[in-house]
């Protein structure tokens, strides 16, 4: 998906493509090269690490990169010396925030898909909760109500019912080892308040989704991108003014989401996120016309819309007098 967000402004901008998929996840891109969908020459996929892609950067008139925040930094200081134009998503430190009027049936379903789908690895997945102290533990009776229904696809064989309350929802392993290592130093950081069912199997990379509670705000669950399927409830705020700081604290600001029953509410509270993308009253819902990319640590561009198509251009002006 991500590298169709990058080839399809690409190419209908009339350039030919190097395509440098994660080492992790290669055999789509491999794929897509190997098919006989356009021309020679037009799509070239070259598998690889770091070594490979700094080749890259070198022969290649702009970039775009979707991936960690250290990555992308590492990127920008290798085209630093060609002034490569680039576009980067990369990480984020992503908020909900929940007004005191908020369905939180509706709240608490976005809040467990948009944290657990995909086992958390997601650059926009839901991870920091700032819910108001009137509503917030009947929120936390909701996402626990829906956390039981989250079992290993070990055990479901990879199917979800529905995404309703009681019904199941499969959850799959994390990408590799090292990933697997990393979420697992956050577990046993702190044991998590509320947990889904662990996996049977010895082997695999399954971490149950985990939700931690009353987290502060300094705390490395909260400050952290995890990349995992670990969401963090922070401490419950009662002045709005004061969750709208508490959201903008990081150095993060790529998504974002606030859930309330009052949509001028709703508006004036996302109008004051610091992040490239907002939701109101849900959460993961990407049209492909509407741009998607974040701001500071997060990222420089936008992925999809018009905008991702200007990213794969290059304004020029020619002045004749005849």
């Amino acid at each position: 998906m991500l590298a169709g967000w990058k080839l399809g402004p690409a190419l209908a901008a009339g350039n030919t493509v190097l395509l440098k998929p994660a080492p992790q996840t290669p055999l789509t891109s491999l794929a897509l090269g190997l098919s006989k969908v356009l021309p020679e020459g037009v799509l070239q996929v070259l598998p690889g690490g770091a070594d490979v892609g700094r080749g890259i950067l070198g022969a290649v008139d702009r970039a775009s990169f979707t991936g960690s925040t250290h990555v992308g930094q590492h990127i920008l200081r290798d085209s630093a010396d060609r002034l490569l134009p680039l576009t980067l998503e990369c990480g984020g430190k992503n908020v909900v925030v929940v007004l005191p009027d908020a369905d939180l049936d509706l709240t608490a379903e976005n809040i467990t898909m948009g944290a657990f789908s995909n086992a958390g690895q997601n650059c926009c997945a839901v991870s920091r909760v700032l819910v108001h102290r009137d509503v917030h533990d009947s929120l936390l009776d909701a996402i626990r109500d829906r956390l039981q229904a989250w079992t290993p696809a070990s055990k479901t064989g990879g199917a979800s019912s529905s995404t309703a309350a009681g019904a199941s929802m499969a959850y799959g392993p994390l990408i590799d080892q090292t990933q697997y290592d990393r979420v697992m130093q956050y577990r046993s950081h702190r044991a998590p308040d509320m947990s889904a069912e662990e996996s049977v199997l010895e082997e695999g990379f399954f971490v149950p989704p985990s939700v931690y509670t009353h987290v502060d705000d300094a705390d490395r669950l909260a400050t952290d991108e995890i990349f995992g399927p670990i969401l963090s409830v922070l401490k419950p705020f009662s002045d709005v003014n004061d969750a709208i700081r508490r959201a903008n604290v990081l150095p993060y600001g790529l998504a974002a989401a606030v859930f309330s029953r009052s949509y001028p509410a709703a508006v004036q509270v996302a109008n004051q996120l610091r992040t490239g993308y907002v939701w109101v009253n849900t959460y993961n819902f990407m049209p492909p016309y509407a741009p998607f990319g974040g701001r500071r640590l997060s990222g420089i561009g936008k992925d999809l819309g018009q905008a991702a198509l200007n990213e794969f251009t290059f304004t020029k002006t020619v002045v004749t007098q005849l």
